[in-house]
């Protein structure tokens, strides 16, 4: 195995501990509301406080990740991460879980913002999109895999179960990581040093960012409430809950990899197109259309959403020089961060909880987010022509 490829193998490691910490507070929701005495229309309070955590660490941050050996800083920040995790499972109460959430999103925004700057340090232009989806193998084994584990591991241990797994997993990313990383240096180099007013001064930067912010919006207005509009709204069994994400995550997994390799070979307007479309036609459940075959729908949504954002990630990476893709990252994971931050105060104004606990209101947030992500399939259809344009001069 070559040194990328191990990079690559770690780093996709990496996204799978950091999504399964990160997703599963979702599903987990019912059971955390539960267990400790708020209401399920704060859930939102938990990611917002984890995502705007991880953006201000990601404003601090952003000068300092590009003067450092990459190894080293990335050996931090997932370690403190993976201490996070364990702090939360000795949290009781609303106030202490989002505290801990916090500390979690603020180490693990520059973790992961190191780990992808690493992936394209270490991969031609032209083999990124493949790269990317390798990495992205991450959020599909987390929805296959750790997702499903989690909610079982909940059902059965009890509710602090998922963190104690997903801090072990981590432990034992960052031991692989300690032994196999090599030294990244090279981007030190440059001369130029990376400032947020030198990247923003360009215009396919600014795109970058308005993109990657649409697209974290219209997404995370909808995946917090799934799980609980499924299992309210639509009846679907708790017991399944695993299995949905499992089938989910199975077809989010072979898509990345064709739409990875579809933006290598076509460009990204087309699979930005058919993940776009997949995605919207996704939300026909909050729309009173997929009441028959949630799962269906469920599972299409999943899709389209990894679509997305492996064709995202193989475009945006030609964006940043070398010396500037870590904090580029960075920036990129802020702006991210404060859109899923927005997109949670956004649903927790609009949505409410009927006197029998359903959700209501999710027909205008669902219809917000299809539209969003429409103008975000045709923006990055500009920036990849933008890419092209710069490449010929």
């Amino acid at each position: 195995m070559t040194k990328a490829s191990r990079a690559i193998a770690l780093v996709a490691a990496l996204q799978f501990v950091y999504l399964v910490d990160f997703m599963m507070v979702l599903p987990l929701g019912p059971d955390l509301a539960r267990e400790h005495g708020f209401a399920l229309d704060r859930l939102g309070w938990l990611a917002a406080a984890y995502t705007l955590a991880s953006a201000l660490s990601g404003l601090v941050t952003f000068r300092l990740l590009d003067r450092f050996d990459r190894k080293p800083a990335l050996l931090l920040t997932f370690g403190l991460l993976a201490l996070a995790t364990f702090a939360t499972s000795l949290c009781q109460g609303l106030p202490a879980l989002m505290v801990a959430r916090a500390l979690t999103g603020a180490f693990g925004g520059p973790a992961v913002a190191i780990g992808m700057a690493i992936v394209i340090d270490m991969t031609p232009p032209e083999q990124r999109g493949k790269a990317m989806a390798k990495v992205m193998l991450g959020f599909s084994l987390a929805a296959i895999a750790g997702v499903p584990l989690g909610l079982e591991l909940a059902r059965i241990g009890g509710w602090q179960a998922p963190f104690y797994m997903v801090a072990g997993l981590a432990a034992l990313v960052l031991a692989a990581m300690a032994w196999l990383l090599p030294a990244l240096e090279g981007h030190l180099n440059a001369r130029e040093k990376v400032s947020a007013r030198i990247l923003l001064a360009r215009p396919a930067v600014r795109l970058a960012m308005l993109l990657q912010a649409g697209s974290a919006f219209s997404a995370f207005l909808v995946i917090p409430h799934f799980s609980a509009y499924f299992l309210l709204n639509l009846g679907f069994p708790r017991a399944q809950l695993g299995m949905l994400y499992f089938a989910g995550g199975v077809v989010a997994l072979l898509t990345v990899q064709l739409l990875g390799r579809l933006a290598d070979r076509a460009g990204p307007v087309l699979a930005a197109a058919l993940a776009s479309s997949a995605f919207c036609a996704g939300l026909a459940p909050f729309f009173g259309a997929g009441a028959v075959l949630p799962i269906l729908f469920f599972v299409l949504f999943m899709a389209g959403n990894a679509g997305r954002n492996v064709t995202m990630a193989a475009t945006v990476s030609q964006v940043p020089s070398p010396h500037e893709r870590a904090g580029f990252m960075s920036l990129q994971s802020l702006v991210q961060d404060v859109a899923i931050g927005a997109a949670a105060l956004v649903t927790s104004w609009q949505l409410g909880e009927a006197a029998d606990g359903r959700l209501t209101g999710m027909a205008p947030v669902a219809a917000l987010a299809a539209v969003i992500a429409v103008a975000v399939a045709c923006g990055l259809a500009r920036l990849a022509g933008t890419r092209r344009a710069v490449a010929l001069e």
